[in-house]
């Protein structure tokens, strides 16, 4: 029986091993452009306006989206619109990807300020608003994702009241680095 086993075990260590299957990656970093608006609403400011940028988002198990853009945007001056967002998509069928997202916002720039006298001074900072997008039309085929009109709704505050923020991405296209 040992000379046997030790035949077995012999072969065994000198098989080759099986070949090794590729593990998927689970982070899918794309890089997007982006074309829309943006307003915040309050009693103290008004600001926002409609322009175009860039973002950065990283896919997670084909599932969860983290993703920070960048947008120029003009109308009420100048406006300089950053995004922070975390969220997650859904594939149903075929390449229809919704997905809804977190967002953090903010507002640097050019302002409309109004002196109440609930707020009888400007208020300081950019205008910052945390809120839900919601990104019903948004399509992802192999390395290219495709988004048009993504709604989005926030709050920010404004002491001492709150402030409301609006965003409307028309159209969003993307592709896989």
């Amino acid at each position: 029986m040992m000379p046997t086993t030790l035949l077995v075990l012999s072969t065994l260590a000198t098989s080759p091993a099986p070949a090794e299957v590729p593990l998927p990656s689970r982070h899918q970093l794309s890089l997007y452009a982006l074309s829309g608006a943006a307003v915040y609403l309050s009693s103290a400011r008004t600001q926002g306006g409609l322009g175009g940028g860039f973002g950065v988002r990283d896919t997670v198990d084909g599932r969860w989206l983290l993703q920070v853009d960048a947008s120029g945007l003009t109308g009420l001056g100048s406006v300089l619109a950053v995004r922070v967002g975390a969220g997650m998509q859904w594939r149903p069928q075929g390449a229809w990807a919704p997905a809804a997202l977190v967002s953090l916002t903010g507002l640097f720039g050019d302002r409309m300020e109004f002196l109440t006298p609930a707020s009888p001074a400007p208020v300081v900072g950019p205008s910052l608003g945390l809120g839900l997008t919601l990104a019903p039309a948004r399509f992802s085929l192999g390395g290219a994702q495709v988004s048009v009109l993504e709604l989005g709704v926030g709050v920010g505050t404004d002491r001492p009241g709150l402030g409301v923020l609006y965003g409307l991405t028309l159209l969003e296209v993307g592709v896989a680095l």
